[in-house]
C-alpha cells in the first residue's frame, strides 16, 4: 500500500509503505497556492472557470451555470461582463428569446433542476444562426473534476478571438472517454487518445489501435512514425523490476517523437492521473491512470490536456 502522495509515477518499482490514512485523496482537488492551480496573473481580458482551472482567452464573454436550479439565475442574473459584452454586439433581443427558450422548455432540466445538455442544446441549435450573424459562436461548456461538475456558456466574438476553439463544448465531443475510479474524462473531436493499460499494457498497446487514432494518423501519414513510437514504449517505456508503464521514461519517448508529429500537424502528449483509494482502517492505494493524446492543431488549434504528466496535480487550462 501507498501513501495519498504515493511514489512517484516513474518509481512503481519500489516497495509500497504501509499507510493508516482512512480519508480518500483524490489528486485533482484545486488548491490555489499548489502547483496546477491557475496562475496569478491572466491575459488580459481572459476569464477564469471551472473554480480555477480553466482560462478563457480575450473575446470570449463567458456565463456560468449553475447545476441545479441554474434556470433561475440565468434568467434573471446575467453577469456584468456579458451584459456590456451584449450591448456591445447588438445581441439582445437574439441573447432574451434563447434564454426565454431554454426556461420554458422543462425538458432542459431534470426533476430536481438538473441540465439536460443534449435538450439545452437542441434549444441552443435554434439561435446559432442568429447570433453567428453577428460574428458569434456560443457554445454549451461541461468540465468534470473532482472538484465537481462545472458548465458555462461561452460567447466567442471571432473578430477578436479568431479561430478559438472552446476545448469542453458539450457539442464537439467525440465520445472517446477514460473512466478513472471517481470521474469521466471526455475529449472533443481533434483528440484521438489511446489509454496505456496498467495490466499487460505493452501487449494491449501492441495489439491494438484505437479507430479515432488510426484515421487521424492515416489523414496526417503518420502510421510509420506511430509504430515506430509504439515500439519504442513497448521496449522502454517501462519499469526495470514490474514491467508497467513509467511516466518518467515515457515523458522522455514523447519528447524525441514530438517533432516529428507536429511537422505533420498533431501534437502528442502523454498524460496521466492518479487517484487514492481508501480501505478505510486499513490504508489504500494507488490507482494510476496514463494515455497519450493526438492533437490535430487544425482542429483543436488551442488544446491542452487536461492532465499533465509533468505534475500530479490538474493543470489549469489556459486557452
Amino acid at each position: 500500500m501507498t501513501t495519498p502522495s504515493g511514489q512517484e509515477e516513474g518509481g512503481e518499482d519500489s516497495k509500497p509503505q504501509d499507510v493508516t490514512h482512512t480519508e480518500t485523496k483524490l489528486e485533482e482537488a484545486f488548491h490555489p497556492d499548489e502547483p496546477g492551480g491557475c496562475p496569478e496573473e491572466i491575459s488580459e481580458g481572459a476569464t477564469v472557470v471551472a473554480k480555477g482551472n480553466h482560462v478563457v482567452p480575450a473575446g470570449v464573454a463567458v456565463e456560468e451555470l449553475k447545476n441545479y436550479g441554474g434556470q433561475k439565475d440565468l434568467k434573471n442574473l446575467c453577469p456584468d461582463s456579458v451584459r456590456d459584452w451584449l450591448t456591445r454586439k447588438e445581441l439582445w433581443h437574439v441573447y432574451d428569446k434563447f434564454v426565454d427558450s431554454v426556461v420554458a422548455d422543462r425538458s432542459t432540466r431534470g426533476p430536481l433542476g438538473k441540465w439536460k445538455d443534449a435538450q439545452f442544446i437542441s434549444v441552443l441549435d435554434q439561435f446559432r444562426d442568429d447570433f453567428a450573424e453577428q460574428g458569434v459562436k456560443v457554445a454549451l461548456c461541461k468540465r468534470r473534476s473532482g472538484s465537481g461538475t462545472f458548465r458555462w456558456l461561452e460567447f466567442i466574438d471571432r473578430t477578436v478571438a479568431g479561430d478559438y476553439v472552446p476545448q469542453f463544448d458539450v457539442a464537439n465531443l467525440s465520445g472517446q472517454v477514460i473512466n478513472t475510479c471517481y470521474t469521466k474524462l471526455e475529449f472533443p473531436n481533434g483528440v484521438a487518445v489511446e489509454e496505456l493499460k496498467q495490466w499487460r499494457g505493452r501487449e494491449r498497446l501492441k495489439e491494438k489501435i484505437p479507430i479515432q487514432v488510426e484515421k487521424m494518423l492515416q489523414e496526417h501519414n503518420l502510421m510509420e512514425e506511430y509504430h515506430q513510437m509504439v515500439n519504442h514504449c513497448i521496449e522502454a517505456g517501462c519499469g526495470a523490476k514490474f514491467k508497467m508503464w513509467n511516466i518518467d521514461k515515457l515523458k522522455e519517448i514523447m519528447l524525441i517523437y514530438q517533432p516529428m508529429f507536429a511537422e505533420k500537424g498533431v501534437d502528442v502528449f502523454v498524460s496521466h492521473k492518479q487517484e487514492y483509494v481508501s480501505h478505510g482502517q486499513y490504508g489504500g492505494h494507488n490507482e494510476y491512470f496514463r494515455w497519450i493524446e493526438f492533437v490535430d492543431r487544425k482542429k483543436q488549434p488551442n488544446y491542452h490536456p487536461q492532465r499533465d504528466a509533468e505534475s500530479k496535480k490538474q493543470v489549469c487550462v489556459i486557452s
